[in-house]
């Protein structure tokens, strides 16, 4: 009779071992993610300013480089395998994929460019107005009804950080352009992204393997367009090859970064990516101001401490609208139920 009940016992065990390991693994990913990406970031930083390696696309290139290199690698020596990539035609890819590298290549450009104009606290702080360009282009494709909660969270998230803006010390209109492009591209990426592959989700290193060649593609027609001159007249290139640790630690951060993003998403939520993001452009600005000395005046503080109280707000409304979009999911579901008995009912009346 207390076999049932052992095995019982032995099932919940089981389950909560699974949980532990799950949960270990979710904040063994986060933590490595924070650490690679903010490391990323003061290096760009020091690599694009202090070192005079003025040239943006190339540098983020070395990222997309390593993460295509690294992934083909594995999936060479069969360590990852192709699952849901491996009948993918041309002209698949060409139509589903190359535009959200389009997108992508154009985020990561203009990102790494507000590093020239920018101080590194104050781009954190403008990070902190993507759930407000990602809502406007959503709700511009018709892909998003947003929540009133939302739209209030966004609200005082923009007021948040125009108080921000304004109280910049080194304020640069280029640089702040620059900025809300590069998120406007981040947010039409997810907008593609959502519309083109739907509920298409590939694993870690085969999404690195498909989605990196079409974002480098990009970004080394924009190097020929834009940087390569210049490239080859002042010497960058020997730059790299005077230092190539730092470079290559550079690709390989950004290796991890890509990578890193995937396995939290996978292993968390995208909304608790995002609150994660907003932990760590927080944590940046902290080691920005404490050990690099970056200037903020008391007014950027207020704005992006009030930038922080309308993203909670953003992120309850995200959970309200998931709620109800899931409540009139159900109440379809039923109600198409009920639809399909009476048509039984009424067939056996008839018979």
């Amino acid at each position: 009779a207390r076999r049932p009940c052992g095995v019982d016992m032995g099932d919940q065990t089981a389950l909560g071992r699974a949980q532990a390991r799950n949960l270990l693994q979710a904040l063994f990913y986060i933590v490595a993610w924070g650490c690679a990406s903010s490391g990323l970031i003061f290096l760009n930083s020091y690599l694009l300013n202090e070192d005079g390696f003025h040239y943006p696309m190339t540098l983020c290139s070395m990222g997309l480089a390593a993460s295509w290199t690294i992934s083909s690698l594995l999936v060479t020596l069969g360590v990852s395998k192709l699952d849901k990539s491996r009948d993918m035609s041309a002209r698949w890819y060409f139509k589903h994929v190359v535009p959200i590298g389009g997108f992508a290549a154009f985020s990561l450009a203009l990102g790494n460019y507000t590093y020239l104009y920018l101080s590194v606290s104050f781009i954190q702080m403008l990070k902190a107005a993507v759930p407000c360009v990602t809502m406007m282009v959503l709700v511009g494709a018709n892909l998003e009804k947003p929540h009133r909660v939302t739209v209030l969270g966004v609200a005082i998230l923009t007021f948040g950080t125009a108080l921000a803006a304004y109280g910049e010390i080194a304020f640069q209109w280029i640089g702040v352009v620059m900025m809300f492009a590069s998120e406007f591209s981040e947010a039409c990426r997810m907008a593609v992204l959502q519309y083109l592959l739907g509920n298409l989700r590939f694993e870690l290193i085969e999404g690195l393997y498909v989605m990196a060649p079409a974002s480098f593609g990009f970004l080394v027609l924009g190097i020929a367009c834009f940087e390569w001159r210049a490239l080859v007249e002042e010497n960058g290139l020997g730059k790299i090859l005077n230092a190539p640790h730092k470079y290559a630690c550079a690709a390989f951060l950004g290796f991890l970064v890509n990578l890193l993003t995937l396995a939290v998403i996978k292993s968390t939520s995208s909304l608790t990516f995002k609150v994660i993001g907003q932990v760590k452009n927080t944590c940046v600005i902290l080691v920005s101001v404490a050990l690099f000395g970056s200037a903020i005046t008391a007014v950027q503080v207020v704005g992006y401490s009030i930038s922080m109280v309308g993203f909670a707000v953003y992120q309850r409304g995200k959970q309200l609208q998931t709620k109800d979009e899931a409540d009139v999911a159900d109440a379809r579901a039923r109600e198409k139920g009920k639809g399909v008995l009476m048509e039984s009912n009424k067939g056996g009346g008839n018979l």
